[in-house]
């Protein structure tokens, strides 16, 4: 069974990421650039929902639902930005 970076394997479970092996995420940054803006968008969402401080707590301490809420709005965001951006 042969992978390759962010492909599935035959069976359909996802398969390991190849290519960067100081990568600790799922998810790799196409604009390494990008960071900075990324993080600080994670921040003033999350300051938007009252978790304040969250670059500098334990995320392990949160819930799913307060993590979850701060990744799906980011993605929401972004989505929006790029609709926009389309037209």
């Amino acid at each position: 069974m042969e992978t390759n970076m962010n492909s599935q394997t035959t069976t359909g479970t996802v398969a390991t990421r190849t290519g960067n092996p100081n990568a600790t995420g799922r998810n790799t940054i196409v604009v390494p650039e990008a960071r900075q803006a990324l993080n600080q968008m994670k921040v003033e969402i999350a300051n938007e929902l009252g978790l304040s401080n969250y670059d500098q707590i334990d995320k392990g301490n949160l819930t799913s639902r307060q993590n979850g809420y701060v990744g799906g709005t980011i993605t929401k965001r972004l989505v929006e930005f790029a609709e926009k951006n389309m037209r």
